[in-house]
């Protein structure tokens, strides 16, 4: 979950919190001042067997706290009683609006387009209009992404430029499992456990902390990925180093 700062002086900032709850924020998150507009970007609203009712309930806890919500949803999400997906259909000969995004990839020079769709309606047991947005890659693109937003005055530009916020968190989740090891606490204690994560993510704090030191000097955007291997070097140097002293002559 990512939370989007909007400044009544027209600036803004983002939070990331991982994977925290909605019904956890309050404890993460201290009231804003006056005149600030929060938004929640969500993953994906999850499916609650136990009825709609349940499945949108972080989007009504968000909205009683006078915060916005935008997050993915599936394909079977219903728009005034019709799923999304037959909303996309329906829509097929209609023209589309193309956006223009930030390249959140540093190995993607040219700014993705998207073909968009917007819709204006309601979602199952939720009373307050909500905007639902089909996006695609291309035209004719058979598996599009639905997303929903609560805040009617943003246009699918505004929105999906707040929602690609989420884009980092993502990334660092990855390379938390796959590079540093957080994955790898199966079948351990949960002291064990508790420990492992300790040690995780101060090492990604310390990579972060060594990007930011990076970007200040020369505004580098070095990924996480070529410090681990900086420093995976150094260390397999300096430990040679460390074996050939011994038989270094006097």
């Amino acid at each position: 979950m990512v939370v989007h700062l909007e400044h009544g002086d027209g600036g803004a900032c983002h939070f990331e919190a991982g994977d925290v709850g909605a019904n956890q924020v309050p404890h993460h998150y201290k009231p804003v001042p006056g005149g600030n507009l929060v938004y929640f970007a969500i993953d994906n609203v999850q499916f609650d067997p136990r009825g709609a009712a349940h499945t949108v309930k972080p989007i009504k806890f968000c909205w009683r706290q006078k915060w916005h919500v935008i997050c993915a949803i599936k394909s079977n999400r219903r728009i005034d009683e019709v799923r999304i997906d037959q909303h996309n259909l329906a829509l097929k000969h209609q023209p589309y609006e193309q956006i223009m995004l930030e390249a959140v990839d540093l190995t993607q020079h040219k700014a993705p387009k998207y073909y968009t769709r917007l819709i204006k309606g309601h979602l199952d047991d939720f009373a307050e209009p909500v905007h639902a947005i089909i996006s695609k890659k291309r035209p004719g693109d058979k598996f599009p992404k639905y997303f929903v937003c609560t805040d009617l005055t943003l246009s699918v530009q505004q929105a999906l430029r707040y929602y690609q916020k989420r884009w980092p968190v993502e990334v660092d989740n990855t390379f938390l499992k796959n590079a540093l090891g957080f994955g790898d606490f199966r079948l351990q204690s949960f002291e064990i456990t508790e420990k492992w994560f300790a040690v995780v993510m101060r090492a990604i704090n310390y990579l972060q902390y060594c990007m930011a030191l990076a970007y200040s000097k020369n505004l580098s955007k070095t990924s996480l990925a070529d410090f681990t291997r900086q420093y995976r070097l150094e260390h397999f140097q300096n430990l040679l180093r460390s074996f050939q002293q011994p038989f270094a002559q006097p």
